[in-house]
C-alpha cells in the first residue's frame, strides 16, 4: 500500500530527552514565545498557546549520554510560523538577543531561519510561501535551497500589509532526521507508513508527506550517521496525527507482516496511542486527530 494517508496527517509532537531542563525552558520559552503547558514532575510541555496541547515536551534524564553527531536521530525540529511578519519578528528577537543563527534559506515553497537549541538540537523556524506559487510535476514539489533575503524579510516585521488573516497559531511544520539507511527509511515511511515522496532530487534525502503538502517527514543520510544510541541527548519520540483512527488499526496489523515493532497504549480516560520503532530505533506516534482536538486549517 502506498501514499494512503489522507490530508490532513500532521507531525503533533517531539519529545526530547535532556540532563538540564532549565536551559530550553529559557530557550523555548524565553526566546522563541512558547507556553509551558500544564503539568509537573521530570516532563515539561511546550505549547503554542496555553489551552493548546503540547508542541514538545522536554524529559529531564541527569544520567543521558551526550549526543552523538554520528548518530542517527533527530537532523532538526520545525517550528511554521502562520505569516511572514511572525518569523521576522522572531527572527528580530533572536538578533536583539545575540542568539547565533546557523542558516537562513529559501527554499522556493518556503523561507526559513536554522539554529540549534542549547542541547544542540536543530531548530527550523519557517513560513509557507502560499501553496498557489509551489510549482508540482509528476507528484514531486520544485524546491532549492538558495540564500534568504534576511532584509526583505525583516521588513516585514513593521509592515501590516505583511500579515496574513490567518489567526492559526504557529506549529510544527516539519520534523527532519537523520538516517542510516535511505532506502529502509522510504522502505518505512513510504511504503509502510503511508507517506509520498514529494521530493527526492537532493543528495541523500527524502522529502515525504500527505495531502499536498510539501513534506511533513524528511530523512537524510549526511555525513553517513550510524544507529541511534540510545538514552542519549536529544530525540525520544515524535508523533503524527492522522485524521481517523482506522488508520491505527490499519497500520498496527500491518506492521508485524512488515517486521516493525509496534505496541497499542490505551489508559482509562486517554486516546489510543500506537507507537512504531522506526528503522533507526526512535519511537513513532500515530493518534487520531479527534482525540487531541480540531486539526489547524490547512495553509
Amino acid at each position: 500500500m502506498h501514499a494512503f494517508l489522507p490530508d490532513d496527517t500532521r507531525v503533533d509532537q517531539v519529545r526530547l530527552r535532556s540532563r538540564d531542563l532549565h536551559p530550553l525552558i529559557n530557550f523555548y520559552q524565553g526566546l522563541l514565545g512558547l507556553h509551558i503547558a500544564p503539568g509537573s514532575g521530570d516532563e515539561i510541555g511546550l505549547s503554542a498557546h496555553e489551552l493548546a496541547p503540547p508542541l514538545l515536551v522536554l524529559a529531564k534524564d541527569p544520567a543521558a549520554a551526550a549526543p552523538s553527531p554520528n548518530a542517527a536521530g533527530l537532523f532538526h525540529l520545525a517550528i511554521r510560523y502562520p505569516d511572514r511578519a511572525s518569523l521576522a519578528r522572531a527572527c528580530l528577537q533572536l538578533m536583539k538577543r545575540r542568539y547565533p543563527l546557523e542558516g537562513a534559506s529559501d527554499h522556493v515553497v518556503s523561507e526559513a531561519l536554522y539554529l540549534s537549541d542549547p542541547d544542540g538540537n536543530g531548530v527550523e523556524l519557517y513560513v509557507d510561501r502560499p501553496r498557489s506559487q509551489w510549482i508540482w510535476r509528476d507528484g514531486q514539489v520544485a524546491m532549492a535551497t538558495q540564500a534568504l533575503d534576511l532584509d526583505d524579510l525583516l521588513a516585514a516585521a513593521s509592515d501590516p500589509l505583511a500579515s496574513s488573516k490567518s489567526t492559526s497559531p504557529l506549529d510544527l511544520g516539519h520534523i527532519h532526521l537523520r538516517v542510516a539507511d535511505l532506502a529502509q527509511a522510504e522502505r518505512f515511511y513510504h511504503e509502510f507508513l503511508g507517506l509520498a515522496v514529494t521530493q527526492r532530487s537532493y543528495s541523500g534525502a527524502l522529502f515525504l508527506s500527505a495531502g499536498g503538502y510539501h513534506h511533513r517527514i524528511a530523512v537524510n543520510t549526511w555525513g553517513s550517521p550510524g544507529p541511534a544510541r540510545p538514552n542519549t541527548v536529544g530525540l525520544i519520540s515524535y508523533r503524527l496525527v492522522v485524521p481517523v483512527p482506522e488508520i491505527l488499526y490499519c497500520l498496527k496489523n500491518r506492521a508485524p507482516l512488515m517486521g516493525y515493532e509496534s505496541e497499542a497504549i490505551s489508559r482509562p480516560g486517554e486516546p489510543e496511542l500506537l507507537r512504531l520503532k522506526d528503522p533507526n530505533g526512535n519511537w513513532l506516534e500515530v493518534q487520531a486527530a479527534e482525540a487531541r482536538g480540531k486539526t489547524p486549517a490547512q495553509r
